[in-house]
């Protein structure tokens, strides 16, 4: 921390660093809010105009399309690139407890949608682009980070050299191996759950009717999510030890393993993609906040992909930030206090309580192989599916829409 900076500037409200998708969209909401905002980005955005069949995905809520939609983002993504999740099917493998989820059980079209993730970013990015109020910094990496009574201070590596960047909060939006998170001295627990996804686009043999698919097996959950083209995005979940040889497959071969893992609802499996990595885990911060500096998204929390909840979470991390800093400024209140971001940790308590509780939860009982336990999950599907009070309450979280609703959510923009 003894380097000199070759260019100091005017302070911002808001320090971002990652202008990935949780960071971008921040950067939306607050330039809603008309905050001065610098998003730091080290790659450089490029959209694939001619998506290849192996396009990456998310799956978006319900809820989380509402906050697009308040932040006039919605409107922007490529209606090619989106396809509507109508219904979910939930089983466990080779028993005979599983239940079904409809959109009409809510009163809505869709649950929630895939959508290819050049199609999300380009959206934002034009989104971005037409406020004068957010500066995007790109290609730039953070070599360091400072503190003083009144402000943050970011030393930043670019193409044009060092830039000494000041404002009175740093988000930290970097992604679940966040470099900046640990030279906070933020601690990390992770719980390993010894899997790791084996993600990839295949083509079944019949029509997916708009439905997800979540099959549980004794290595961990298998989804399948309709994509357009009749294609879906297929979420392995395996032992780690058996990762190397199901890559090693031929196609043929891997969608003979695919096969009889999933079973045949959707015919014989055609088609499959280059197949992508990642482990899965489940990590938390302790304590995702302290003066000036505070973590959102993947840097804050990681959940097992199960449910599909990881980047709604983080969405609407984004939706109660905003409003708490939108509040924090109206009022002539410091956005990086103590204080102010106290407030924000309060809001998101519970719900990132849950999410991660259930999906942790959801993985342990799916997982084991107790008889006690396998009676109780395969009951308890059952259940869903018999009772309406059940079945509401998951669809609710499955949609995003569980408990206190942000501003953004609600489509209440000021």
């Amino acid at each position: 921390m003894s380097r000199e900076t070759t260019q100091s500037e005017s302070p911002y409200d808001v320090l971002i660093v990652g202008g990935g998708m949780v960071g971008a969209s921040l950067a939306c909401a607050l330039g809603e809010a008309g905050m001065h905002v610098a998003v730091i980005e080290a790659v450089q955005f490029q959209s694939d105009q001619q998506p290849s069949y192996d396009v990456r995905t998310i799956a978006l809520s319900h809820g989380s399309r509402k906050i697009f939609e308040t932040l006039d983002i919605w409107p922007l993504i490529d209606p090619q690139a989106v396809c509507p999740i109508r219904s979910i099917h939930v089983s466990d493998r080779g028993r005979p407890g599983l239940a079904h989820l409809n959109g009409a059980d809510a009163g809505v079209d869709a649950l929630g949608y895939v959508i290819e993730n050049r199609a999300i970013g380009s959206a934002l990015m034009t989104r971005i682009a037409a406020f004068d109020n957010i500066d995007m910094i790109c290609p730039a990496s953070v070599s360091d980070i400072r503190f003083d009574a009144n402000a943050a201070l970011l030393v930043c590596d670019t193409a044009e050299g060092e830039r000494l960047l000041h404002g009175r909060l740093v988000v930290v939006a970097d992604g679940g191996r966040s470099g900046l998170r640990e030279s906070l001295g933020m601690r990390t627990r992770t719980d390993d759950y010894e899997q790791t996804a084996i993600v990839c686009n295949v083509t079944p043999g019949m029509d997916h009717q708009h439905c997800a698919y979540e099959r549980f097996t004794e290595s961990g959950p298998l989804a399948l999510l309709p994509m357009n083209d009749q294609r879906c995005w297929c979420v392995w979940a395996a032992h780690p030890d058996d990762v190397e040889g199901l890559l090693a497959l031929s196609d043929e071969d891997f969608l003979a393993r695919l096969q009889k893992r999933f079973g045949d609802r959707l015919g014989r499996f055609s088609r499959v993609g280059e197949r992508y990595t990642y482990p899965l885990a489940r990590n938390r911060v302790d304590l995702h906040y302290r003066e000036r500096a505070v973590l959102i998204g993947n840097a804050a929390h990681t959940v097992h992909p199960v449910a599909a909840q990881g980047f709604n979470l983080g969405l609407r991390d984004v939706a109660w930030l905003a409003e708490t800093l939108h509040f924090a400024v109206a009022e002539g209140r410091d956005p990086g206090s103590l204080e102010v971001l106290q407030r924000y940790a309060d809001q998101r308590e519970q719900d990132n309580k849950r999410v991660t509780g259930f999906t942790h939860a959801m993985i342990k009982v799916f997982t084991s192989r107790m008889a006690p336990m396998i009676a109780s999950r395969n009951l308890g599907l059952l259940l869903v599916d018999l009772v309406p009070e059940l079945k509401s309450a998951l669809l609710k979280r499955t949609m995003g829409v569980s408990g206190r609703q942000s501003r953004l959510a609600r489509g209440l923009s000021e």
